[in-house]
C-alpha cells in the first residue's frame, strides 16, 4: 500500500521500497497486490512494470529528460478545457453537505474549489515509460482516485472498476483539486484519491491478505522544525490516525499489517514544499536510511520470502499486499 504525499512523497517512497529490498531480500513488485494513491500511484505503476522506480530520481533532476518524457506522454492526446473557474464540481459540495458520513461532508468541500488549471502532463511523463505496457499482467495494480461528482472512491484496476487506460487511472488518482484538471474518464471525472484517504488501506480489508504492508509518506507522528510541524503536523497526525484505524481493521480480516512512516530526519528532508522537485535526491537517499533501520524490527515475524503453504480445498490463497 503506498501512500498520497506530493513530489516529495514520490522520492520517499522509492526510497523505502529500496530499503525494503536491500533489508528483506524480498522485492515488493512481487506483491499479490499493490496499491497507489496520488503519489503512490506514480511510484505503483512504475514499481509494477518494468522500469526501475529509482528512474524517477532521473526525472526530478533532469529538466530536460522531463521534458522530453512529457512531450512523448502528451503527444497526440486532445486535451478537454479548463473547466469552470469555480466551484469545479458543484455537484460534489451538494452531494457532501447531504452526506451524513462526516468524513463525506469535510470531503466535499473540495467541489467547492475552482477547477485546477494544470494539465496532469507531468504525471503522465513520469509514467510513460511504465504506462506504455498497460495494466501489468503478474500483480494487481490497485489505483484510487475520487469520483467529482459523487465523491465516491473508485479503485481502477480492480475487478468491477470503471475501464480506463493505466496513464489515466495514474493522472486521475494524482488529480488535485484546485491544481491539477480533473481527468475525464468515460463520461465521469474524477480527482486526486487522496480526498477520500491518504493511503485507501481499507480497500484491502476483505481481500484476504495475510500480509498488508503500508508506506505512508503523509502520515508521523514525528516532530521536525517548528514550522515544519506548525504547517503539517495536524494533518500528518491525523492522517496517521486513520491509517492505524484501518490497520486495525485489516488486523481484524486476519492480516498481519506493517506500517512504515517518516522518521523525524525524513520530515526535515522533505521540508515545506510537497512539490519541490530539488529535494528529490536528498528525501531518497534519507528514506533508505531511515527505512533501512526500523525495517528489520518491524518485518520481524513476517515471512516474505518464503514460498506459500500448501492449501486445502477450502483454504483462501493467502496473499501479500504492498
Amino acid at each position: 500500500m503506498l501512500g498520497a504525499g506530493g513530489i516529495t512523497g514520490i522520492a520517499w517512497l522509492v526510497g523505502a521500497l529500496e530499503a525494503l529490498r536491500e533489508r528483506t531480500g524480498w522485492d515488493p513488485a512481487t506483491a499479490d497486490i499493490v496499491s497507489g494513491t496520488s503519489a503512490g500511484a506514480v511510484v505503483a505503476a512504475v514499481l509494477t512494470s518494468d522500469v526501475e522506480p529509482l528512474s524517477l530520481l532521473r526525472f526530478a533532476e533532469d529538466e530536460q529528460a522531463l521534458a522530453a518524457a512529457i512531450r512523448q506522454a502528451t503527444a497526440g492526446r486532445v486535451r478537454t478545457g479548463h473547466g469552470p473557474a469555480w466551484p469545479g464540481s458543484l455537484a460534489l459540495g451538494v452531494t457532501g453537505l447531504l452526506a451524513t458520513s462526516p468524513r463525506h461532508r469535510l470531503r466535499s468541500l473540495a467541489g467547492f474549489l475552482p477547477s485546477g488549471r494544470l494539465p496532469t502532463d507531468e504525471i503522465r511523463g513520469l509514467t510513460h515509460e511504465a504506462a506504455a505496457a498497460g495494466w501489468p499482467t503478474h500483480t494487481q495494480l490497485w489505483l484510487h482516485a475520487c469520483d467529482y461528482r459523487s465523491g465516491r472512491r473508485v479503485t481502477f484496476g480492480r475487478p468491477g472498476a470503471p475501464e480506463a487506460e493505466l496513464a489515466d487511472a495514474v493522472a486521475a488518482s494524482c488529480a488535485v483539486p484546485a491544481y491539477y484538471r480533473p481527468v475525464r474518464i468515460g463520461d465521469r471525472r474524477y480527482v486526486d484519491g487522496g480526498l477520500c484517504s491518504f493511503t485507501n488501506a481499507d480497500a484491502l480489508a476483505d481481500e484476504g491478505c495475510d500480509v498488508v504492508i503500508c508506506l505512508s509518506p503523509f502520515s508521523s507522528r514525528e516532530r521536525a522544525s517548528a514550522l515544519v510541524t506548525a504547517l503539517y503536523g495536524p494533518l500528518r497526525g491525523a492522517t496517521a490516525l486513520r491509517l492505524a484505524r484501518d490497520a486495525r481493521r485489516l488486523r481484524r480480516a486476519g492480516a498481519q499489517v506493517v506500517t512504515l512512516e517518516p522518521a523525524a530526519e525524513d520530515l526535515r528532508a522533505m521540508g515545506l514544499n510537497p512539490m519541490d522537485r530539488a529535494r528529490s535526491r536528498e528525501v531518497l537517499e534519507t528514506a533508505i536510511a531511515s527505512v533501512g533501520r526500523r525495517a528489520e524490527r518491524a518485518l520481524a515475524g513476517v515471512d516474505l520470502t518464503g514460498p506459500l503453504p500448501a492449501l486445502g480445498a477450502s483454504e483462501p490463497p493467502q496473499r501479500a499486499a504492498a
